[in-house]
């Protein structure tokens, strides 16, 4: 085929203008005349965050929480043996002591609690069975075992910033929660003693009582209450109400 010099250099100018032309617009502009790219995602707005003008109530976890599956702590299965038989003395049959505060033990603490002070007493051989201080300890090992009386619930309240100030939170027991009688029962103890410095801390006391029923720590209440310094909550533990000093052995 055959093609004039003037056309064919007429149509090879005009190509050639047409890519140099092309070829600038892509060194100005690299994506131009690219196909957007698939599934292309816009950016995401930012939110704004207000912060809260008050106080806000917060949840509080607790780290040392039970886990699920975890057996709950729980003194009131089981069933004491018979109290042991009274021990030999050097001089011949020793007061009657051990069974004694084996029925008190038996009387005043929960079931679990109680099952463990008798057993350590029946494990006590010859004259330990005469030892006042040795059988009172086996009631003190059973409570001191005793599962923990719950502590409150925490309630937490977020202050937020307030100028330079950072945001503060305050945990306090949660005042809507009643006391527990355990609680109860130590506020009681520690009001009737004064908060003495010598007296019973609030700690000691609620793991002693923890492992009482009811008639337990009622005699506690009226026991510490008149015997604070003296024979605090050890001498105290597992004793009757009414009862003379003279009675509470065993006491630190």
């Amino acid at each position: 085929m055959a093609i004039e010099r003037s056309n064919f250099l007429l149509i090879a100018g005009a190509l050639a203008a047409g890519g140099f032309g092309g070829w600038a617009l892509r060194d100005r502009n690299p994506d131009a005349g690219r196909p957007p790219a698939p599934n292309a995602v816009p950016p995401a707005a930012t939110p704004s965050v207000t912060p809260p003008t008050g106080p806000v109530t917060v949840a509080v976890v607790e780290q040392n929480a039970e886990l699920p599956g975890t057996p709950a702590c729980d003194d009131s299965q089981g069933t004491p043996e018979e109290c042991p038989s009274v021990g030999p003395a050097d001089e011949g049959m020793c007061a009657n002591v051990i069974q004694k505060r084996c029925q008190e033990f038996k009387s005043a603490l929960k079931p679990r609690v109680a099952a463990q002070a008798v057993a350590c007493l029946r494990a006590l051989k010859g004259n330990e069975r005469c030892d006042p201080v040795r059988i009172n300890q086996c009631g003190h090992a059973s409570l001191m075992s005793a599962c923990p009386d719950p502590l409150p619930p925490l309630k937490g309240q977020l202050q937020s910033t307030v100028g330079t100030q950072p945001a503060t939170v305050t945990i306090a027991p949660d005042p809507s929660v009643p006391a527990t009688p355990v609680a109860a029962a130590c506020e009681s103890i520690l009001k009737s003693c004064g908060r003495q410095p010598l007296g019973p801390t609030l700690s000691d006391c609620r793991q002693t009582l923890a492992g009482m029923n009811d008639t337990g720590r009622a005699s506690m209440v009226e026991c510490v209450a008149a015997h604070c310094t003296d024979k605090g909550l050890h001498g105290c533990e597992a004793v009757p109400k009414a009862v003379s000093a003279s009675a509470v052995g065993g006491s630190r």
